[in-house]
């Protein structure tokens, strides 16, 4: 999944409201694995990247990326 619609995904369960979000377990357990996934997919490009430049903005992505499941 592309990490743009991984972000309108996560949004768009963040704006329901808290019971919405303690009954849709499915979904979040979804967006969990979907955010391990492009974690993974993240430390990969980041081990392969020759270019400094790219390697700090994918480290800075991985950073926000595993904040974003720890509020999951």
């Amino acid at each position: 999944m592309k990490i743009e619609k991984l972000f309108k995904k996560v949004e768009k369960f963040f704006k329901l409201d808290e019971e919405e979000q303690a009954t849709n377990d499915k979904q979040r357990k979804k967006l969990i694995n979907s955010l391990e996934k492009k974690i993974v997919s993240m430390k990969e490009k980041i081990k392969t990247s020759d270019n400094k430049e790219k390697k700090i903005e994918l480290k800075r992505e991985l950073e926000f990326l595993i904040d974003l499941r720890e509020k999951m």
